[in-house]
């Protein structure tokens, strides 16, 4: 199948939210979005690229970027035009270590999975109102889906977002779940009968589904894991077109091996699996 576009990160998904928070600071916001577009340190993008996938305007996104540049996260490629990360992100990168750490764990787990769906087995991450592909295996068929890391999908209509819901407790889960719903312009009960049902089923089956609401033929399965006591859930999908991957097969066959691998991948990084 052909590769999913990369929806942008839309500055104004959480703007009717924000309007009332007087200690949101709206410039900082739109400097992130910036920064979260450079997924490697070997990325280069201009400004209409990024204005483009933050959802703002090109003159607003050119201040943005100056402003980065002076401070050392970003740098210019006089030649190109064009941006790439600067030392000041590579200062944060040991931030992130937690996050290769789960690579190198989950690889092997997720490589399996792909084979065996013959779909794909991504990791998976939340990015505000969205869910985001933080890694990915992809079976050898050429009839599987393929997405991207760095492709942002639904938060409410895909397994890895109910599986992620699941595995937060009280007000972390109302706030991602409102900010699902801004994102989608989904009502209330709408998300809350979408809440119960996934909740129904990772009761009985120990994961969540989603048969075709995301996108038609499409299906997935996931469950959620936390990759350490103190970091946030992350999700474990395995995804597929109906033709290759259907709904019989993910849950007979592949479901006992996904359950399988986060139970082993959450042991290995002495956390739990999300309840």
């Amino acid at each position: 199948m052909d590769a999913l576009s990369k929806a942008p990160a839309n500055a104004d998904d959480d703007a009717p939210r924000h309007k009332e928070d007087r200690h949101f600071v709206t410039a900082l916001a739109r400097g992130l979005d910036v920064l979260a577009c450079f997924r490697s340190f070997e990325a280069l993008i201009g400004n209409a690229e990024l204005a483009q996938r933050c959802g703002l305007p090109k003159s607003t996104v050119s201040r943005l970027t100056h402003t980065l540049t002076e401070l050392g996260y970003l740098r210019l490629d006089p030649l190109a035009g064009k941006y790439r990360l600067g030392s000041s992100a590579f200062a944060l990168a040991p931030v992130a270590q937690p996050g290769a750490d789960v690579l190198e764990v989950a690889r092997p787990h997720m490589r399996e999975l792909a084979d065996l769906s013959q779909g794909v087995a991504s990791l998976i991450v939340r990015d505000r109102g969205q869910m985001l592909i933080f890694e990915n295996c992809q079976s050898e068929s050429y009839l599987t889906l393929r997405v991207s890391v760095g492709t942002r999908i639904s938060g409410l209509t895909t397994a890895a977002g109910r599986a992620y819901l699941h595995a937060l407790g009280g007000d972390d889960r109302a706030q991602a779940l409102m900010a699902f719903r801004t994102h989608e312009g989904v009502s209330a009960d709408s998300a809350d009968a979408i809440l119960r049902k996934s909740g129904e089923e990772l009761a009985t089956l120990g994961c969540t589904t989603s048969f075709g609401e995301w996108l038609p033929h499409i299906n997935s399965i996931a469950a959620a894991f936390f990759p350490g006591p103190t970091l946030p859930p992350m999700t474990l999908s395995c995804s597929g077109p109906n033709a290759v991957v259907p709904p019989q097969h993910l849950l007979d066959t592949v479901r006992p091996r996904m359950i399988a691998a986060v139970e082993r991948i959450g042991k290995a990084l002495g956390a739990s699996r999300g309840r």
